[in-house]
């Protein structure tokens, strides 16, 4: 197995409020929501307490990633409940926790992880934002909610209410899988299919994360961008 990571602040914002973590077997993408750099500081917060509970994952990997994101959740929350510089602050989470042959996704927000297997793009986590909602209900296209002027609200994050739903996720992984954690500045700058194109284009993953992030910036650029490609090997 093989990853690479990075982030980019962009071309429009002056703060990158992303963070990523990448381990052996754990990664993840956060998207800090937040005046007065706050999102930043939710984002590094969420990233850091996940990583902290790595080794609490062993057994029972799906229970422990939900009570591993409630446990964040409640620290967040508290910290923008206590510090005034902090106030509504919160992040989205999307995490992926490979073990036993099993991808483990623990995700709230509008961050996303893909999957990418026989040259096939799949979304495995929903949007929690309001057009999210909006193309589940079939009221928006996909490509309509890429310039819905309410696109950046989400319905659900990490920090901002004493409690949050968690979605949790679980796939078989075969060979030659490939994952994608990406926050909304990669996946509103370019199509699922454009991503595919990149998946499939038998660069590496630093040469994957590399250029997807240099056409979100060709395409405006108008967020912070962090991408992990994840790349399982031909046998496992």
């Amino acid at each position: 197995m093989e990853a690479s990571a990075r982030s980019d602040i962009g071309l429009v914002r002056a703060v990158n409020e992303d963070s990523f973590l990448v381990t052996d077997v754990l990664f993840a993408v956060a998207d800090g929501l937040g005046g007065h750099e706050a999102g930043e500081v939710a984002s590094r917060m969420a990233i850091d307490l996940l990583e902290e509970h790595l080794p609490y994952f062993r057994s029972n990997p799906a229970d422990k990633l939900r009570e591993t994101f409630t446990r964040i959740n409640t620290a967040i929350h508290q910290r923008s409940m206590s510090d005034e510089n902090c106030k509504g602050m919160g992040t989205t989470l999307t995490a992926l926790l490979i073990q036993d042959g099993t991808a483990y996704i623990g995700h709230v927000g509008d961050s996303r992880a893909y999957l990418v297997r026989d040259n096939v793009i799949y979304q495995l986590t929903e949007d929690h934002s309001v057009v999210g909602e909006l193309v589940r209900l079939g009221l928006l296209t996909k490509g309509e909610a890429k310039t819905h002027p309410q696109r950046h609200l989400l319905t659900r994050a990490i920090g901002t209410l004493p409690e949050v739903d968690i979605e949790i996720v679980n796939s078989k992984i075969e060979p030659g899988d490939r994952f994608i954690l990406c926050t909304d500045g990669l996946s509103e700058a370019i199509e699922d299919s454009g991503i595919l194109d990149v998946v499939t284009s038998n660069q590496t993953p630093p040469q994957v994360v590399d250029e997807l992030i240099n056409l979100a910036n060709r395409n405006g650029g108008h967020d912070n961008v962090t991408v992990i490609a994840v790349f399982v090997g031909a046998e496992t």
